[in-house]
């Protein structure tokens, strides 16, 4: 199996497929709101919350479905480790351009509508037209979350129930990407949001997105180095 055919290939077509319904489905939302009731904020900023979750399920594929896959048909761990690596860098400025994409066409359609395309959060950037702030955002974003799904997928896979040491480690690693972007995490059973108070600028933002991949990927290394590959239940 050639990379990047699959390992790199299949989660990008993936993912623009799912961008462009969700796109749709929001601007239709956004729409109607500017229609038939009060629309004053981006709705592309609020709804850009969940695309981060995709970028962790991702990480987590490229373990639970492509390692097993990739090793069975005579790929080294190694090779598999030093491919998963490119995928992941090279997957996050696709995950950011398609989210920046996402806040251009929006400035269109407010434009249409006449409406306000409001920001109402922190972030690097303040106008939804900074295409270069915007694509620094969502690409340290997209590293942050897709390195620690790669993280907690190795843990998993290696330890199986015994895998759940790796989550405070893994959302460290959100945490750490969001705080230098400006966001924050919220998790159930926490009153208050996640949040390193780092104060977010280009170079922070940047070397912490630099940091959650080097750091992701060296904590998955040694869990699939020499990991048994598993049975799946029928």
């Amino acid at each position: 199996m050639r990379f990047p055919s699959r390992l790199l290939g299949a989660p990008l077509i993936y993912t623009a497929l799912m961008w462009a319904g969700f796109y749709v489905f929001v601007a239709l939302l956004t729409t109607g709101v500017a229609l038939f009731g009060t629309l004053r904020i981006s709705g592309w900023e609020v709804a850009a919350q969940i695309p981060r979750w995709l970028a962790l399920f991702v990480g987590v594929s490229l373990i639970k479905e492509f390692l097993p896959l990739y090793i069975a048909h005579g790929q080294t761990r190694r090779e598999f480790g030093a491919q998963a690596a490119v995928t992941v860098a090279l997957y996050a400025p696709g995950f950011s351009a398609l989210m920046t994409l996402g806040y251009l066409l929006e400035s269109l359609l407010y434009n249409l509508l006449d409406r306000p395309q409001t920001l109402m959060n922190t972030h690097l950037f303040s106008s939804p037209t900074q295409v270069p702030l915007i694509f620094t955002e969502y690409l340290v974003q997209g590293l942050a979350w897709m390195s620690a799904g790669v993280f907690m997928a190795a843990a998993f896979y290696r330890w199986q129930a015994g895998g759940i040491v790796s989550l405070p480690l893994g959302v460290a690693l959100v945490v750490l990407g969001e705080s230098a972007i400006g966001g924050n995490l919220r998790l159930p059973f926490f009153s208050s949001a996640l949040d390193f108070g780092l104060a977010p600028s280009v170079p922070t933002a940047l070397l912490a997105g630099l940091g959650c991949l080097v750091l992701g990927l060296a904590m998955t290394w040694p869990l699939i180095r020499n990991v048994p590959l598993r049975n799946r239940v029928s």
